[in-house]
C-alpha cells in the first residue's frame, strides 16, 4: 500500500482487519505495522494469511507515544486515512466503506491521510 500525505516525526501506525463487526477495535484487528514517519509517501507490504477481504486504517502518531489522540467524541486528533478514502467527516465509517477484496497476488491501495477536523 502507499500512504500519501504523511509528515517527518513520529510513527506511522498501520492496522489490516477482516472483521466487519470488529472494524477498528484492537480485538478486530488482523496485523499490525508501526514504521518512522517520513514526509511525502511511504510504502508499506503487509502479510496476508489469504485472499479475502479487508480494510486498512493508517494514523500518524506525531510524537511516537503509541497511542491515537482523540477527541471527547472518539475521532482522531491525529492525521488518519482509511482504506478506500472514504469520505465520512461526521461519524464513523463502516466496514463496507473501507473493504477492499484481494487475490492471490494480494492488491495495491492507496491511502491518503488527512488531518483531523
Amino acid at each position: 500500500m502507499t500512504v500519501k500525505n504523511v509528515t517527518a516525526g513520529g510513527a506511522l501506525n498501520i492496522e489490516l482487519y477482516d472483521d466487519p463487526d470488529n472494524f477498528l477495535f484492537k480485538k478486530g484487528r488482523k496485523r499490525k505495522v508501526r514504521i518512522p514517519a517520513a514526509a511525502g509517501q511511504q510504502k508499506v507490504c503487509m502479510n496476508l494469511d489469504q485472499p479475502g477481504t479487508y480494510a486498512v486504517a493508517v494514523y500518524h502518531d506525531k510524537d511516537g507515544d503509541r497511542k491515537l489522540k482523540k477527541h471527547w467524541n472518539l475521532l482522531p486528533r491525529e492525521p488518519f486515512g482509511l482504506s478506500n478514502n472514504p469520505d465520512n467527516p461526521n461519524g464513523f465509517p463502516n466496514f463496507s466503506d473501507s473493504a477492499f477484496t484481494t487475490g492471490r497476488l494480494g492488491a495495491d491501495i492507496v491511502i491518503n491521510l488527512r488531518e483531523p477536523e
